[in-house]
């Protein structure tokens, strides 16, 4: 039976402990090779903007290729701002005459096709850090739309200094699991150490129980061989006598070892208890942290409803659940109308709180087996299981019309708050990807249709 105190226990413990901690370390450095690839194809797509800036750029790559430290990339940023800055012309200067004209329609093939993609990429990655959201979500309103030439160095400026803190987070939480994993070898050592002492403990006890037993014998043995030899009552008395306290002797000192063994693997049980309720501290804390980390990478900071990479677990979920039950399942695409508008005319401090407000609307309305969650920007997205095409959709006009009767105001004027949606059934061939295009194809119709509407695909 395996107790409490069984070391084997405890291997098995802490090794599972540690093997929950590469994982995270592994996860640590995939997460920190996406940044930098995505980083890498950035830097490409911003080369061919102006000399200086092209310098600073090839500069970051070497960076990035050979592995440097955060100190080296943060030491890169003065350098790069500076560069970034330059594109713009200076002040009372024509447009365009810091550097070459540029070709407009050119300029928005590239951020359209090149730029945009790789930028929300890089953002969905930064957005795992819940310490960065705040900013990436500064970052994305100004993504919202058109990204203007004049844009670009202040995006590209914020985006290094995001991406310098994300890789000096990650470095730093590497760090840390590494020196608790060389705490944790180091508690298993003494653990090792322990076995081994009382292995060795409970052999020389043997030994002892063995050396006393054979000295009995031969002293027994000794006194019979006396009293058989002897035809002297007397001396046969002083023999006997004799023997007897050999014997009594033998036994002193056996009980002398056995008390100094007793004592000594006392004080060890002792130690070794004490070191157990420290690793069990230990790993509840841990355990604790893990947890607290692991739900907090799946909420938004903002909202405080789950975010992107919680509704890609979930459909994922989902999805699984539907091929197998084949209950009917909807997916809807929510964006808040004129968002940006919001945020030039009252501040973003304004459209944090309608973000919030409509948050709230959501996960006060939705039932309990469904699900919601903040994509990114303003966009929103909700899991209907157990749904039709048609009740979902009727689910998403009360939900509209509930966000349009908000009576929201900021700081003393009233906000317009409507929020448009494209709502859609899954469908045997679909994957996450397709079911989601799907359903923001039938957002993106209902915003050309005028906004304040649901639209079904």
């Amino acid at each position: 039976m395996t107790t409490a105190t069984d070391p084997d226990h405890w291997r098995k413990k802490y090794f599972d402990s540690l093997d929950k901690l590469e994982s995270e370390k592994l996860q640590f450095r995939a997460i920190e090779t996406a940044l930098k690839r995505l980083v890498g194809r950035l830097c490409t797509a911003a080369i061919g903007l102006a000399p200086q800036l092209d310098q600073q750029i090839r500069n970051l790559q070497a960076l990035i290729r050979r592995e440097a430290t955060a100190e080296e990339l943060e030491r890169l940023t003065p350098a790069l701002t500076e560069a970034i800055g330059a594109l713009d012309p200076p002040i009372g200067a024509a447009p365009g005459a810091a550097h070459e004209p540029i070709d407009t329609a050119h300029e928005a093939t590239v951020e359209d096709s090149r730029l945009r993609p790789i930028l929300i990429t890089l953002l969905a990655e930064l957005r795992r850090d819940g310490e960065l959201a705040q900013q990436v979500d500064t970052l994305e309103s100004k993504l919202a739309g058109p990204l203007s030439s004049a844009q670009l160095p202040d995006v590209l400026a914020l985006l290094t200094e995001l991406v310098g803190q994300r890789i000096q987070r990650i470095e730093g939480a590497k760090q840390e699991i590494e020196s608790l994993l060389s705490h944790m070898v180091g508690k298993l050592d003494e653990i090792g150490k322990f076995v081994a002492e009382q292995h060795h403990s409970q052999s020389q006890s043997q030994a002892n129980s063995d050396t006393l037993n054979t000295q009995l014998v031969g002293e027994i043995k000794a006194m019979g061989e006396t009293v058989e030899s002897s035809g002297d009552l007397q001396q046969i008395r002083q023999q006997v006598r004799r023997r007897l306290d050999t014997i009594d002797r033998h036994l002193q000192e056996f009980r002398q070892r056995e008390a100094t063994f007793v004592a000594a693997n006392r004080a060890r049980s002792e130690q070794m208890r004490s070191r157990i309720f420290e690793l069990e501290a230990e790993a509840k804390r841990l355990h604790t942290q893990l947890q607290d980390e692991r739900r907090l990478s799946t909420i938004d900071a903002l909202t405080r409803i789950p975010n992107r990479l919680a509704y890609e677990k979930r459909i994922e979920e989902e999805l699984h659940r539907w091929r197998r039950f084949k209950q009917p399942t909807c997916l809807a695409v929510w964006d808040v109308d004129h968002f940006k508008r919001i945020n030039d005319t009252y501040g973003h401090r304004a459209g944090d709180r309608v973000l919030q407000v409509v948050a709230e609307c959501f996960a006060g309305r939705i039932r309990n087996t469904d699900f919601v969650a903040r994509y990114g920007g303003e966009e929103f997205v909700m899991i209907l299981p157990g749904t039709q095409l048609a009740d979902a959709t009727q689910l998403s006009e009360k939900m509209r019309l509930a966000i349009a009767e908000i009576g929201f105001h900021f700081r003393g004027s009233p906000v317009s708050i409507t929020v448009s949606s494209g709502v859609t059934a899954l469908l045997p061939e679909d994957s996450a990807e397709v079911a989601f295009d799907r359903a923001d194809q039938a957002l993106y119709r209902a915003k050309q249709s005028g906004r304040n509407r649901c639209v079904t695909a």
